[in-house]
């Protein structure tokens, strides 16, 4: 034998092997025409075998196998160029025709001896003399050859699915080495005799052996398990027919053969047809073998559409689906991005497995995104690595792109329903580091098609669930919810022996709020309360909306004065969080406690409700401990002014006029308050005085309404006609207010609150202790607010030199009392009433 010829043969039994797996696969028209291009390459592997086979072969012979060996190399050529159009979804076109037309003349030339003029072997070389067939050849299949790798590199720049890229690159590297030593032998003295042609061949065919199994351009582990199945189903059937005849012969020896012929046929015939269970046995048993640990998982996913299709729970279908997903297909993660009810947003919901300290909203893709957009238009899967390669994704943010390299994920798969992207899937890179298999494509894509309107009415229920255990307006839980959970914390703490505190919180004042401003207004307020409620609380308690105004907050193990914290945070948020130019917003708190409180719900609640009503009898604006209504010696405020509502309801709305007048003097008003309030604190003055100051300090600028604005906002010095107005505006103040009863205590403040200590000021030219109290509090807090305050004509005065302006000016413009009053709270930290209004004043100036 010439060992030459082990080459060929070497060559013949990939080839066979390709074809036996190829064949079962053949329905598709790509499959169908590599099954004839490697068909085509066993014939010329099979004719250049039989060819360098016998040395000692006959002329003739040589002569006549050597045409077929030079028709099978067109054939291969023109095959395979015929099966790069199908891959690159192409017809086969006028120029395959004329391909294998040729093929058929050069065959017939062979039959004939035009083409092989005269063939023998010099030791184990093969020499032929076919000239000018060799230039023939060349001249013919070069526009194939160089047509075949124009398409693969075309196919190559073009492809944005890395799989199918690093596919096209290994068929360009096989090809392009065939065509390379296909060139070089027929011209080369040196090679001309040996078959290195065959050698390009072998390396191609191994090449594109490797592209499938590695690259899956068929899905060679489906077929291999099948043909594993059929063997061995096979073998067993016929093992199983072959005992029982010998063993049928053996014992009816003396039977007629007719009887034991049909015997046999009856037996066998019972075996084929028990066969088919036998099939399914064998099948799952080999199955196992390939996919080993992975095989139950897969199974899971097969079967997901009928084990899932009940149920309802986005938590528990995202635990069934997810871990199963990791497992089948041996990859590092899986998340599930679905929109976000505020911002429309796609983002995590769910991640497996969940990595200690990863942030699960790395992923953020808006709907308008170049890649939301791709997802929904292409229902296609998403290769990360093909991001750059892809035209309509040339638009994504650079901050877009550092998300999806950051993620370790590998590819995006859209969940679609009735033609709707509803969420996006999205799949880590394989763990042993290679691409994604044909099957695992083939399985998600399964997945997909199959979740997409059990995702969808997943979310139909959750929202549903949603909506009936969540306040619409703020987005809080709602009454129904409180009521449920307020009874699992009491079941919990009766269980294990734990506490928790409950705080009941109401908004002061809400309908004047909304009689004045309207009821749209009075809901973007409700918005703003549950936001500042769920920005001050831990993250374990939970925030409800109790009823139109009014709030609850559980908070699960803690103590009654941790609760109290807690609720003064809360009060303090909403407080220093309301515009300066509206009407102030401010609340009323009560806390109570299970179990110190009762142990049932209504007990609880009731209490928590009486401290809330109580801190509403005492002032509003506070907060009020359970345990203090039990406590009969402390004052109420009856006689108040603002527990009228209808009085509070014309100071708010006369505050709201002087607001639309001058840009600065609500914002002024409001801390004039606060810094009045706090002086007469200090006074120790009574409730009703205190209140009567309160209201006199938002109002005391009433009057303002009838000064021009051009007065009020001009940054040069007044002229004396100027000032006639701006003098007049206490006395107009008093004029507007005094047909209110609700208001009278207010009117000697408002009227006197610019008089002076020395009698200079207006408008009754009042000194010392002629001037009412209240007016001469209001004057310095006014005074102090107007310094540390930006005004057109000066810019604000720093707390130190405020402070230094009123002590100048005590005894002058200004009470030395009232002004040393406020200098000790306005200036030493050891109070905390002090560092509060400190702290607002270096907020307001600052």
């Amino acid at each position: 034998m010439n060992p030459w010829a082990i080459i060929p043969f070497v060559s013949f039994i990939v080839f066979a092997v390709l074809l036996i797996v190829v064949i079962p696969q053949a329905k598709k028209r790509t499959n169908r025409l590599f099954a004839i291009f490697l068909f085509a390459s066993e014939i010329w592997s099979f004719t250049a075998f039989l060819l360098l086979y016998n040395v000692n072969a006959s002329t003739q012979y040589l002569i006549y196998v050597n045409g077929l060996v030079i028709a099978a190399i067109p054939l291969v050529v023109i095959t395979y160029y015929h099966f790069l159009r199908a891959y690159n979804d192409k017809p086969g076109g006028i120029g395959v025709y004329i391909g294998y037309a040729v093929v058929l003349v050069i065959l017939i030339l062979s039959f004939t001896g035009n083409v092989v003029k005269d063939a023998y072997f010099e030791g184990n070389l093969l020499h032929h003399d076919i000239f000018p067939w060799e230039f023939i050849l060349a001249t013919i299949l070069t526009p194939f050859l160089t047509l075949t790798l124009l398409m693969l590199v075309k196919r190559y720049r073009n492809s944005t699915d890395p799989i199918d890229r690093n596919r096209t690159a290994y068929l360009i590297t096989g090809w392009s080495i065939l065509l390379v030593i296909s060139y070089i032998t027929p011209f080369s003295p040196a090679l001309k005799t040996l078959p290195t042609d065959h050698i390009g061949n072998l390396i191609n065919a191994l090449i594109i052996s490797y592209a499938i199994t590695r690259f899956s351009l068929l899905d060679i582990r489906l077929v291999a398990r099948k043909l594993l199945t059929y063997i061995a189903v096979l073998g067993i059937v016929i093992g199983i027919s072959a005992v029982i005849v010998v063993v049928g012969l053996s014992i009816f020896t003396n039977q007629p053969a007719l009887y034991i012929i049909l015997a046999t046929a009856l037996v066998t015939f019972i075996v084929i047809v028990s066969a088919r269970p036998l099939i399914h046995i064998v099948e799952l048993a080999i199955d196992r073998i390939f996919y080993r640990r992975t095989y139950d998982y897969r199974q899971a996913l097969l079967n997901f559409s009928n084990k899932m299709g009940n149920i309802l729970d986005m938590d528990e279908l995202a635990k069934e689906m997810m871990p199963a997903m990791v497992n089948a297909m041996n990859i590092t993660q899986t998340k599930l991005l679905f929109q976000d009810n505020e911002s429309g947003d796609f983002k995590v919901r769910y991640a497996y497995p969940k990595i200690k300290g990863e942030m699960e909203n790395i992923l953020n893709f808006s709907p308008d995104s170049p890649l939301v957009d791709w997802l929904d238009k292409k229902s296609n899967p998403l290769y990360i690595e093909q991001v750059d390669n892809i035209a309509e994704l040339k638009g994504l943010w650079h901050t877009e792109k550092e998300q999806l390299g950051g993620s370790g994920l590998g590819v995006l798969y859209p969940f679609k329903s009735r033609g709707k992207l509803i969420g996006i899937l999205g799949l880590g890179k394989k763990s042993s580091g290679g691409p994604y298999s044909h099957e695992d494509i083939q399985l998600v894509n399964g997945i997909t098609n199959q979740v997409g309107i059990i995702i969808e009415n997943a979310q139909l229920y959750h929202q549903a669930k949603t909506r009936a255990n969540t306040d619409e307006l703020t987005g809080l839980y709602n009454h129904r919810s409180f009521h449920e959970r307020m009874e699992q914390e009491i079941a919990r703490g009766s269980r294990f022996g734990g506490t928790f505190s409950l705080i009941m919180l109401d908004i002061d004042l809400f309908k004047s709020y909304n009689d004045i401003y309207g009821h749209l207004a009075g809901d973007q307020v409700l918005r703003k309360v549950g936001r500042y409620l769920e920005s001050s609380m831990r993250s374990i308690d939970l925030a409800f909306r109790y009823g139109g105004e009014e709030f609850a907050v559980i908070l699960p193990e803690a103590r009654l004065d941790d609760a109290y914290k807690v609720a003064e945070r809360i009060r303090k948020t909403i407080e220093s969080k309301t515009s300066s130019r509206a009407m102030p917003i401010t609340t009323s708190l009560g806390v109570g406690n299970w179990p110190n409180d009762g142990v049932m719900k209504e007990e609880v609640i009731g209490l928590a409700d009486a401290a809330l009503y109580r801190a509403k009898q005492m002032g509003r604006n506070r907060t009020c401990l359970s345990s203090d209504v039990l406590k009969p010696d402390t004052s109420l405020i009856g006689v108040e002014l603002e527990a009228r509502p209808r009085a509070l309801s014309i100071i708010y709305a006369l505050a709201a006029t002087v607001d639309a007048k001058d840009s600065y003097t609500y914002g002024h008003s409001r801390k004039v308050s606060e810094y009045a309030v706090a002086i007469a604190e200090a006074y120790k003055l009574t409730q009703e005085r205190i209140s009567t100051i309160r209201a006199a300090s938002l109002l005391h600028d009433i009057g303002k309404v009838g000064v021009p604005d051009s007065i009020l906002n001009k940054k040069t010095p007044l002229t004396e006609e100027e000032w006639k107005p701006i003098k007049a505006h206490p006395e107009l103040g008093v004029e507007i207010l005094r047909h209110v009863i609700d208001l009278v205590n207010c009117l000697p403040a408002i009227l006197h609150h610019h008089e002076h200590h020395d009698g200079s000021g207006y408008p009754a030219g009042l000194s010392g202790d002629g001037i009412p109290l209240e007016a001469r509090i209001l004057a310095v807090a006014d005074a102090y607010d107007a310094m540390t305050s930006p005004r057109p004509y000066h810019e604000p005065l720093s707390l130190e030199e405020a402070v230094e302006e009123l002590k100048h000016c005590a005894g002058t413009q200004f009470d030395p009392e009232v002004v040393e009053v406020f200098c000790k709270i306005i200036q030493p930290p050891e109070h905390p009433r002090s560092l509060d209004i400190r702290a607002r004043s270096e907020d307001d100036t600052g």
